[in-house]
């Protein structure tokens, strides 16, 4: 299915971009990176100012039910989150990128088949833009966040992410909640006992029904909240993370102006200013 897929966007490409060209030039979402991230691994950041923040991710979608029952339950608990999506879902299920944007949600690109194995590089080159121009497509949104399935680093489309100055968004907490057999509480514990300011926290809404990954998330959610916690989307994240400009230098005003004091002319050296003492005359 997705070679097929990979057939025909290529052909359609140059018609997508011109039937987008007038939504990219209106204020349309970007889901970009500070200049410092361009082509980077990015697994964690610092924020400049200490601060308690983390990024949700979630990986695999748009998955019909499964994408908006955890829609539902960040909206419930006022959570914005990070959903990188794969092309050939997009297919699936057209109308949730929108959705997703629409919620005030970050969209990324996780490419288009979820292939774990090397593949050329006109192949890479196909997956992410054909994924890329489906998103703006669908819900107008541009980004330049990549994640690479599985985090395989070695299949060639993180060389071609780089090449375009994708930011590669990796993650530091891996809940697991893809592996079988675990529990709601399990995602929790995972969660909390590696999370740090900063943390990229990676969950699925894709792949599967994610009923387990659901059923943890507003434990997860009020849990991070206790701690102190505040949810970011990703390139809000990568913001915190940047120094701002130091302030521009400030106009020194001039003092008030004061008219001169009168000035005393100077000496004319015709005139004495001590004239001699005249004598009286002497009377005989």
């Amino acid at each position: 299915m997705g070679q097929s897929l990979l057939r025909w966007h290529p052909l359609g490409l140059c018609a997508c971009l011109v039937v987008l060209l007038p939504a990219l030039a209106a204020d349309v979402p970007r889901f970009l990176s500070p200049r410092q991230f361009w082509g980077q691994l990015v697994y964690r950041v610092t924020p400049v100012k200490p601060e308690k923040v983390v990024a949700l991710t979630f990986d695999d979608g748009p998955w019909g039910d499964s994408t908006r029952k955890l829609l539902s339950i960040l909206k419930e608990h006022n959570v914005k989150a990070t959903f990188f999506v794969v092309g050939k879902h997009l297919l699936m299920y057209p109308d949730l990128t929108a959705e997703i944007v629409k919620a005030g949600h970050a969209v990324g690109n996780h490419s288009w088949s979820h292939a774990y194995t090397p593949i050329a590089p006109e192949v890479a080159k196909q997956e992410i833009e054909n994924t890329s121009v489906l998103i703006a497509k669908q819900s107008t949104a541009q980004t330049r966040l990549f994640r690479p399935p599985g985090g395989h680093l070695e299949t060639g489309l993180v060389a071609y992410a780089k090449s375009k100055n994708y930011a590669i968004i990796m993650w530091s907490v891996d809940t697991h909640d893809t592996k079988p057999n675990t529990t709601a509480a399990q995602i929790v514990e995972r969660t909390l006992n590696d999370v740090k300011p900063g943390a990229i926290i990676l969950l699925h809404d894709g792949g599967g029904d994610r009923a387990v990954t659901r059923a943890a998330l507003p434990t997860l959610i009020r849990r991070l909240k206790a701690q102190g916690y505040r949810f970011v989307t990703v390139p809000e994240l990568l913001e915190l993370a940047v120094k701002a400009p130091p302030p521009p230098p400030q106009p020194t005003v001039p003092p008030e102006f004061s008219p001169p004091l009168p000035q005393k002319p100077p000496p004319d050296p015709a005139v004495s200013e001590n004239p001699p003492t005249q004598t009286p005359p002497v009377t005989p």
